[in-house]
């Protein structure tokens, strides 16, 4: 069976303003009242997002923090993307780790063609989220499930749940043409998955919302410390 996703592909922003409209969608579907969303974006300056339970440190660059865990990523030519879904979904089932290797198995049938050599790194050799360190950097060292290159990882992810919704934002750092590698992940997603997509931009309406939530939450001198 065949699920409608909309699908929102943006310009680049700043790191505050991309946390602020990721949770802008989360809290919206928690409520019940929208589309499962895949949102496309990048990074309009060098950028670190650190986990939520990590220290924000001072880095050489700015700095937000996430609603969701895992380690501090810098963001720059790297493509992300969120997948916000409500739970339970149609989408993937088996927990935590379940809807880790789901997404990242979709990655991998959309990659395969341009990438064949992706990989999922081994849960039994590879740390688990819980015990890493709090100050670790993401891409330095791989988790369960995540895609690797060569040996080297080049896709990581993190979640949160709140109320009944889903945040799943990935970060993927493959050396491709922008438009060419966002076709790619929607092919990978329609495939394995079964999403029919609904193209539809950021509203103004809800522009407005995140750039709220962006100035009292992310810009926040508390929130990033």
């Amino acid at each position: 069976m065949a699920h409608r996703v909309r699908l929102v592909l943006d310009v680049p922003l700043s790191g505050t303003l991309n946390m602020a409209i990721d949770e802008m969608f989360l809290e919206r579907q928690a409520k019940g009242s929208a589309l499962p969303v895949l949102r496309i974006y990048f990074w309009k300056e060098p950028s670190w997002s650190v986990g939520y339970f990590q220290k924000a440190e001072k880095r050489n660059f700015p700095v937000v923090r996430r609603l969701t865990g895992g380690g501090a990523v810098l963001h720059d030519k790297d493509l992300t993307f969120s997948l916000i879904f409500p739970q339970p979904n149609p989408f993937f089932t088996g927990g935590v780790k379940g809807s880790y290797l789901a997404v990242n198995e979709a990655l991998r049938a959309g990659l395969a063609p341009h990438f064949p050599g992706l990989d999922f790194a081994d849960c039994k050799t590879v740390p688990s989220g819980r015990a890493v360190g709090k100050d670790r950097v993401c891409f330095d060292s791989p988790s369960c499930h995540d895609l690797l290159l060569k040996g080297k990882k080049v896709v990581g992810a993190s979640q949160r749940r709140v109320g009944g919704a889903l945040l799943h934002q990935s970060t993927v750092f493959l050396n491709l043409e922008k438009d060419l590698l966002v076709d790619l992940i929607c092919r990978g997603f329609e495939s394995k998955m079964n999403m029919i997509f609904e193209p539809v931009p950021l509203s103004e309406e809800e522009l407005i919302s995140a750039r709220k939530k962006e100035s009292e939450r992310y810009s926040s001198r508390d929130w990033a410390s």
